[in-house]
């Protein structure tokens, strides 16, 4: 099938099946499928609320405060480590079909969004009974979903690029990626960190993404002008940034393959 497709060039439907294939992939000889997705952020909440349901007195409604945040971030983790491994994963493809490299992080992204999309439905009806305000400014989720998911895939180029000549960049992101949660305000609020160490927090590009989804989200507002820039600029950055790296080495993948 994707060999007839290649043959005939229909990018469309290329895209379409990577991304059905990834997402078969993903959940093959897997139980429970797709509860995964819900299971995953429901386990760290409930352990979040056992542990420090009390320890943050300044929050209120601490479940939906924490949720909101799990949720994206879980996309997040998970569409990075995806997308630092989808040229090393693709390799074979990579090397038979001559499809533009691309198609394959942003396949391997669009598997993650529709998982992530998914869930967000049922932790939103959740969230609904933690307090969540039914609003018009529900629907600035579309652009921040935009944004994050722009975001999202220019981190995993970069990745995914360097890793296919230095596999220390997987192995090394998946150390990373752990202790970013913890730098992250997500179980708790950014206004206890030190003052000595509020840089780390303020130069973590998770920490503008959060503050306009717990507007949308948590406040039940528009999201704030100043973060939305913000994440606007960090987007565009991160996005020049793989595009360079991509365009500089791509032309090396099928030898290092």
């Amino acid at each position: 099938m994707f060999k007839i497709l290649a043959m005939l060039g229909n990018r469309k439907y290329i895209i379409f099946f990577l991304i059905y294939k990834n997402l078969q992939l993903k959940y093959k000889h897997s139980a429970l499928g797709f509860l995964w997705s819900l299971l995953h952020p429901f386990l760290y909440l409930l352990i979040f609320l056992t542990i420090f349901s009390h320890a943050f007195p300044s929050i209120q409604n601490y479940p939906l405060y924490v949720l909101s945040g799990l949720v994206f971030w879980i996309y997040f983790s998970g569409g990075t480590s995806a997308l630092c491994l989808v040229f090393i994963k693709n390799a074979f493809l990579i090397k038979s079909f001559n499809i533009p490299k691309t198609f394959y992080p942003l396949t391997e992204l669009g598997g993650e969004l529709i998982s992530f999309l998914l869930g967000l439905i049922p932790f939103m009806v959740i969230m609904y009974f933690m307090g969540l305000h039914i609003t018009l400014n529900l629907l600035y989720l579309i652009p921040v979903i935009l944004l994050f998911s722009i975001f999202i895939f220019s981190v995993g180029l970069i990745l995914g690029s360097l890793n296919v000549f230095f596999r220390d960049v997987g192995i090394l992101w998946n150390t990373i990626n752990p202790a970013m949660f913890y730098l992250s305000p997500i179980a708790y609020p950014a206004n206890m960190v030190p003052e000595r160490f509020k840089f780390i927090v303020q130069y973590n590009p998770l920490y503008h993404f959060l503050k306009i989804i717990r507007n949308v989200f948590y406040d039940g507002t528009a999201p704030s002008l100043h973060y939305m820039v913000n994440c606007l600029v960090i987007t565009t950055v991160t996005a020049l940034i793989a595009f360079l790296i991509y365009r500089k080495i791509r032309n090396g993948f099928i030898s290092n393959l």
